[in-house]
């Protein structure tokens, strides 16, 4: 079984962090374009009711956001365990980065806390997961053909 490195372990949170708050970032300025009537709006009215300044608020997303970015990078180490079938990777792949995301959510205020609107979000983390999941392996798949004609 292949022990996972460390280092990469670390290099891959690292970037991840990075990441998380780009693409939180970002997304913070679609969104403020999409509704902002001209103003940016960088957390969600509940985070900044929750909070005790707005400041407070804006950091506590800052670090979640790269939370996510860090379980997305490190957890793509699990499909690098070759003892363990695709179905197994995934499973786990799945349960960690939904878990992480919709926690995050929940903390942030980025939907209603009801039960509607949880099955709502777990439905859509599902069909976005699946997507980029048949995705990567449409990728991997023609990447494996090209190295196999080269052998």
């Amino acid at each position: 079984m292949k022990v996972i490195n460390m280092k990469e372990f670390f290099k891959r949170a690292i970037m991840g962090f990075v990441y998380g708050v780009f693409i939180g970032q970002t997304i913070l300025i679609l969104e403020s374009l999409a509704g902002g009537k001209g103003n940016f709006y960088p957390v969600s009215a509940y985070l900044l009711e929750h909070s005790s300044s707005q400041i407070s608020a804006v950091i506590i997303q800052y670090f979640i956001t790269g939370i996510i970015g860090i379980s997305f990078a490190t957890t793509t180490l699990i499909f690098e365990i070759d003892s363990w079938s695709i179905t197994s990777q995934t499973a786990l792949h799945f349960a960690i980065t939904s878990l992480v995301m919709y926690i995050s959510g929940f903390f942030c205020g980025w939907f209603p806390h009801t039960v509607k609107s949880t099955i709502i979000w777990f439905v859509i983390f599902i069909v976005i997961y699946v997507i980029m999941w048949v995705g990567f392996m449409f990728y991997f798949k023609k990447q494996i053909k090209k190295i196999n004609e080269v052998l």
